[in-house]
């Protein structure tokens, strides 16, 4: 399979000397390559899709512990509802996210709460899962702000590298008539693992993440959380 790697950086403009740029004929811009044009048309089609319904599994593994859990995510127009909870149900924890911050509660009914989901997770889980940019990663697109990455000639995301994460896209399935992941690893960078270590939240040089998403329901409708 081909591919192609594209690096997005912000750059700052030097300073030209103004009788070069008076002499110097400027050249005409390189032409798009058909894959970053299909790659710009998957992403617009994609960057619409603001709310939806999900079901598939998530799993980490780092040097000296792992876990699995079923998962259920519910995007509406201003907030997050997620659910993690092991077979037939047992053991299941629900995610609330709004505005006003992260609220999760556990399945013998003890309350956190934290000003970010990440930080809710990890206090009553242990689990590190960067929740604040994964719901664009799920959508196989990146978050705001640098990366690189590496898309395949259909113009989707094959790799992606933004915030210290490698994100790898195995394989996409249609819903809606739209391409989205259904298989996805996130592999933490040495920066990542120094940083989670020096604030003792993890031990060891791995911290992998993987989901596996059986169902999308990509919805323009604005539902209110569960109850």
């Amino acid at each position: 399979m081909r591919s192609v790697t594209v690096r997005h950086f912000v750059v700052a403009l030097c300073v030209l000397l103004l009788a070069g740029c008076a002499s110097t004929p400027t050249a005409p811009p390189a032409p798009e390559s058909s894959f970053e044009l299909k790659w710009r048309e998957h992403l617009q089609q994609v960057s619409g899709i603001h709310q939806w319904h999900l079901s598939g599994r998530i799993g980490i593994r780092t040097d000296d512990a792992g876990g699995s859990a079923n998962l259920r995510w519910k995007r509406g127009q201003d907030y997050d509802q997620i659910d993690l909870f092991g077979p037939l149900g047992a053991g299941r924890i629900r995610l609330d996210i709004d505005a006003a911050g992260a609220h999760l509660r556990d399945s013998q009914g003890q309350d956190f709460f934290a000003d970010s989901a990440s930080e809710v997770m990890f206090k009553a889980t242990g689990w590190v899962v960067p929740l604040e940019v994964l719901g664009d990663w799920i959508r196989g697109i990146p978050a705001s702000g640098p990366y690189e990455s590496e898309i395949d000639e259909t113009g989707k995301l094959i790799s992606l590298n933004q915030y210290g994460w490698i994100v790898t896209f195995n394989e996409y399935a249609p819903h809606q008539q739209v391409l989205l992941p259904r298989k996805i690893r996130l592999s933490a960078s040495e920066g990542v693992i120094n940083e989670l270590a020096s604030r003792n939240q993890i031990s060891g040089k791995q911290l992998v993440v993987k989901l596996y998403i059986d169902e999308w329901a990509p919805t323009a409708d604005a539902t209110e959380p569960d109850q």
